[in-house]
């Protein structure tokens, strides 16, 4: 089952493309309709980016694969579940999801998170990594009833090149999501031993408009700290 937003959302309908692509069947795809969710004001907009012309609906109607448009707690879920024989979950799209939907997944569900695990849980990863001077890059999970935490797949960290600004950085972490979804996916499937995620590291919610802008303009340092890492 891959859940998924039912709007016109990128990643929800490139997580699509990229299963196909490499040969992973969906059996069935569910899309949460839009919330409006309160948060601070953005300083900086990556929506350029983030313009998608599909809609999750019909990416998944031109490969026949069945949609139902639920929230994703809805207990219908259940249903679905046995009638397609589901058991793994990949999430392109969620809100938070209740354990009695985490619970029906006899291999879980998988979560790819745009930070590095368990140091930076919780929302506007980028940002945040960013002020607390963490690494960035992106963490594939099995999650549980705790925001971010669960069972480690994989996590990678992007290049910082000297001449990255926090657009490039931006796009290098999405495309690291897509990237990973084959060697997640491969590596679940292989016998190895799942570790814990560290669930006592406190997760970050929206940042606030003032922090932003400090972000911004710590964004030239971090770059060149990090970027002598690599280059």
């Amino acid at each position: 089952m891959l859940f998924v937003y039912n709007f016109k959302h990128k990643k929800s309908v490139e997580f699509i493309y990229k299963l196909i692509e490499h040969n992973f069947f969906i059996d069935v795809i569910v899309g949460a309709n839009y919330i409006n969710i309160k948060r601070p004001q953005k300083v900086i907009s990556f929506s350029s980016f983030f313009d998608c012309n599909e809609h999750p609906m019909d990416v998944a109607n031109k490969f026949n694969i069945p949609y139902f448009e639920l929230n994703h707690n809805n207990e219908k879920i259940e249903d679905i579940i046995d009638e397609y024989s589901i058991d793994l979950g990949v999430i392109a799209g969620a809100r938070i999801l209740k354990d009695k939907i985490i619970n029906l997944f006899d291999h879980g569900i998988v979560n790819f998170h745009p930070g590095i695990l368990p140091e930076c849980r919780g929302l506007d990863s980028m940002f945040w990594s960013i002020y607390k001077d963490y690494p960035l890059g992106v963490t594939s999970h099995l999650i549980n009833n705790k925001i971010d935490c669960g069972k480690l797949i994989l996590k990678k960290k992007i290049q910082i090149l000297s001449n990255d600004n926090l657009f490039s950085i931006k796009k290098k972490i999405y495309n690291l999501q897509l990237d990973l979804i084959k060697l997640t996916l491969e590596k679940l499937i292989s016998d190895f031993e799942l570790i814990d995620l560290d669930d006592s590291i406190v997760y970050n919610s929206y940042m606030p408009e003032l922090l932003q802008k400090e972000v911004i303009q710590k964004s030239e340092n971090y770059i060149k700290k990090f970027s002598c890492k690599n280059e």
